[in-house]
């Protein structure tokens, strides 16, 4: 053994602290097992990224921000930290009735093809409406993304915004990370994973050092574009079928700006599109009087705004002075803050869709292998991918999976 390398032990290690390590990692802690929870960042919620105003009285977003449709397990954990939700209203006349026309016409039992094959063939004017919804809602490539699996998702409960957490996701993922105290390892970066019938061996870095981490079993939350690109290495390779559902699931890039003004200058209007301005989306925190504006570009639109653009905060700036006319959009900001997501090593990526002729691989990936290796994360998610609440679930999911040892 390297001199500089050493080892510890853990009945299970859990790899990647976003809201599916740290779910999974909280039940097996609860149930009495010796859980060892490492992550590549600095900090705990993954592709949850809470920061606060300059006076700290509101949060600012730079990752996971709203809550969709019932998400059980999110109001659960915010009634224990004793945090309450905001109910928004978005209302996009005309847009989203123009999705559902396109998304009507989907034959969900039939051959599937991509997002933009389909648009073809269905009004421009409807297709443009769906396209800008598509790119924003779930992040996808629409060359790439099934047409199908948008359509089931629509078709599905719950798909509307209802709200966001009132102080932001930090607080749950902070409270999360607190209950696993000294068990969880920040910037501590998994880089092998060596797996057979009798356990894993974790090879990590921390502090500089090489840590080899032997464990029963492996929980794998990673996001899905960084297995795609292979992060980590399994030792030996994923078997084909995990690695074709790997393959099957596509990871949608997001920039999104938040910018910070000395007041809230908009007096109504929670949601914005903007047309052809850099970003297609800009919203406020309405009801509440933050004074905060967020800059939305995803799926396809990442790639035109780099286009014309080197500085999202300053395009972000551009766009919200074309909004807003009459209003010194520089002289009012007070901060701002960016996050390009696929250009975040830990995460590669936004959130997850299906490719075409992907449908079954959420299902397939969430699969665990041979009882050592376990999946999470929210491209395992069938019901609720996408979202905290569908990472969190998929996490107490892979936890109830693992068998306890007595």
């Amino acid at each position: 053994m390297d001199v500089h390398t050493r080892s510890v032990s853990a009945g299970v290690v859990v790899i990647g602290a976003g809201a599916a390590g740290l779910a999974a990692a909280r039940t097996l802690h609860e149930r009495g097992v010796d859980v060892l929870l490492l992550e590549a960042r600095g900090r705990a919620g993954g592709r949850a990224y809470t920061l606060r105003t300059s006076d700290g009285a509101y949060p600012i977003e730079l990752g996971a921000e709203f809550i969709h449709g019932k998400a059980d397990a999110t109001m659960a954990l915010l009634r224990e930290c004793g945090e309450g939700t905001t109910e928004i209203s978005a209302s996009l006349p005309g847009v989203w009735e123009a999705t559902e026309r396109v998304l009507d016409r989907v034959d969900v039992h039939g051959p599937d093809t991509s997002v933009d094959a389909f648009l073809k063939s269905v009004d421009p004017r409807d297709a443009a409406q769906a396209r800008m919804l598509i790119e924003g809602f779930d992040a996808a490539i629409t060359s790439d993304a099934s047409i199908i699996a948008i359509a089931n998702e629509w078709r599905g409960e719950g798909n509307d915004t209802q709200g966001r957490p009132a102080a932001g996701y930090g607080v749950i993922m902070d409270h999360l990370a607190a209950s696993i105290g000294d068990r969880l390892w920040l910037n501590s970066p998994a880089r092998e994973i060596h797996w057979s019938p009798g356990g894993v061996e974790v090879v990590a870095l921390r502090g500089g050092e090489s840590v080899r981490v032997h464990a029963r079993r492996a929980i794998v939350t990673l996001p899905i574009a960084v297995l795609h690109e292979h992060g980590v290495r399994f030792v030996p390779a994923l078997p084909p079928h995990k690695r074709d559902a790997i393959d099957a699931i596509g990871m949608g890039p997001v920039v999104k700006v938040m910018l910070e003004f000395q007041s809230a200058f908009w007096e109504d209007g929670f949601f914005q599109t903007t047309g052809d301005s850099a970003f297609p989306s800009v919203w406020s925190r309405l009801p509440q009087r933050a004074p905060v504006l967020a800059a939305w570009a995803g799926g396809d639109a990442v790639a035109r705004l780099a286009a014309r653009y080197r500085d999202p905060i300053a395009a972000a700036i551009e766009t919200c002075a074309r909004i807003f006319p009459h209003v010194d959009v520089r002289a009012q900001l007070v901060d701002a803050h960016s996050h390009d997501w696929q250009r975040d090593p830990c995460a590669r990526g936004a959130y997850s869709y299906l490719r075409v002729n992907g449908n079954g691989a959420r299902e397939r990936l969430a699969e665990p292998i041979e009882g050592v290796l376990y999946f999470a994360g929210e491209a395992t998610s069938s019901r609720d991918a996408g979202t905290v609440a569908g990472a969190l679930d998929s996490g107490y999911r892979a936890a109830s999976e693992i068998p306890i040892q007595r």
